[in-house]
């Protein structure tokens, strides 16, 4: 994988959050930017930073919250794009409990759910796009089901291999309908925003 398209990790992200006084966590902004370019939504750097203060009801990111804002960006359209179906997650790290990163990847799909919604909506709205395909809407629904699971804070062996599992589940649903949703770049292309150069 390369270099640009490494992850900003959740520790980091979950510092720059609280430091902007927003109540959501990690997983939920980056499910949120998951959704909107999964559906095809390309930003400018102004249109992602406002998106953020506006889904996140914060205040305004200092330059070096912007340079990991940026980064999310770029990592997570690299990675639908680069071809190698390696989306990273953003969630805790494995040292967390069980039940904590399981509400984090119910937290995930709540936000791709939303960015795909928004994105989709206004889409349609400019380029009077198709329905989308059954095995779509399928999948959308199968992510909003995920969005509700809990286990109770059972953690045993099983219960950590039935996690991974619907990770993976979650992470080939987003990079499937990412590709369905998509046309390849056009070549030339930046990978993320640069206020000045959109992807179509």
């Amino acid at each position: 994988m390369s270099e640009a398209a490494a992850m900003p990790s959740h520790d980091d992200l979950a510092d720059m959050l609280l430091a902007l006084g927003a109540l959501l966590p990690p997983a939920e902004l980056h499910g949120y930017i998951s959704g909107q370019l999964a559906v095809g939504a390309r930003l400018s750097e102004p249109e992602w930073l406002s998106e953020v203060q506006a889904f996140l009801d914060c205040e305004a990111p200092n330059p070096d919250q912007v340079q990991l804002l940026r980064g999310l960006y770029r990592a997570t359209l690299t990675q639908l794009e680069d071809g190698q179906m390696e989306l990273t997650l953003v969630l805790p790290e494995d040292d967390f409990d069980l039940d904590q990163r399981v509400e984090s990847l119910g937290h995930w799909c709540q936000g791709f759910l939303a960015g795909f919604a928004l994105a989709g909506k206004r889409r349609h709205s400019a380029e009077g796009q198709q329905p989308y395909s059954d095995d779509v809407g399928e999948t959308l629904s199968d992510l909003a089901a995920i969005a509700q699971v809990g286990l109770e804070g059972v953690d045993d062996e099983e219960s950590e291999s039935h996690f991974f599992a619907i990770c993976e589940y979650v992470r080939m649903a987003a990079l499937n309908i990412f590709l369905e949703c998509n046309e390849a770049p056009a070549a030339g292309a930046a990978p993320g925003p640069s206020g000045k150069q959109r992807l179509h």
